[in-house]
């Protein structure tokens, strides 16, 4: 005795054999998420996890874009120094090496970008700036507070930080090096 198919499974039929023809009329493989829409905007009533099951039981798999790689010592505008502080984190002397960094810190109006510099001879924090843009500038006006208030030789400083779009654009770099200051990343 054969059972004759249920409503779900004609409706399960109609939708996968719709789902392959849209499948085949894209000129790349799409997502279940792009096949669900297709399918709501042609009156099919499913939901996106229906959509999934019923390509995944066919062995349907998308393929995604390639991706693009780009090296940001590559772009125009970006000077990228070499490693000079190797980890040595141990310092004789105040204002030989400082190092600085940029975190997200989210407060009551939103996210703010704050970049800190350090000496790293007594760990203390001699500069720090806020703002909702991270860039350059930010940098800068970090700098700018920190050599105010210590008022280094920059033929003795040493300057540290990773490879951060705002620490190898030029503007950054040439402030520093204006000053004799060395630049040092990683």
């Amino acid at each position: 005795l054969k059972q004759l198919p249920s409503t779900r499974q004609k409706e399960n039929s109609s939708l996968l054999k719709f789902l392959k023809h849209i499948s085949d009329q894209e000129h790349c493989i799409p997502g279940y998420r792009k096949l669900w829409e297709a399918a709501v905007a042609h009156g099919f009533d499913c939901s996106k996890g229906r959509v999934q099951r019923l390509l995944q039981s066919v062995g349907y798999r998308s393929k995604s874009g390639k991706r693009r790689y780009t090296s940001r010592a590559k772009k125009e505008g970006t000077i990228k120094a070499s490693n000079l502080l190797r980890r040595q984190f141990n310092v004789d002397r105040a204002n030989t090496v400082w190092v600085s960094d940029i975190t997200q810190v989210r407060c009551k109006d939103g996210w703010q970008y704050l970049c800190v510099i350090l000496d790293l001879y007594s760990r203390k924090v001699v500069g720090w700036v806020t703002s909702r843009i991270n860039n350059a500038e930010l940098v800068i006006k970090t700098l700018k507070k920190a050599w105010s208030a210590r008022k280094p030789d920059g033929s003795n400083l040493l300057f540290h930080s990773d490879q951060g779009a705002q620490y190898v654009a030029k503007e950054t770099v040439k402030w520093l090096t204006n000053r004799g200051v060395t630049v040092s990343m990683s």
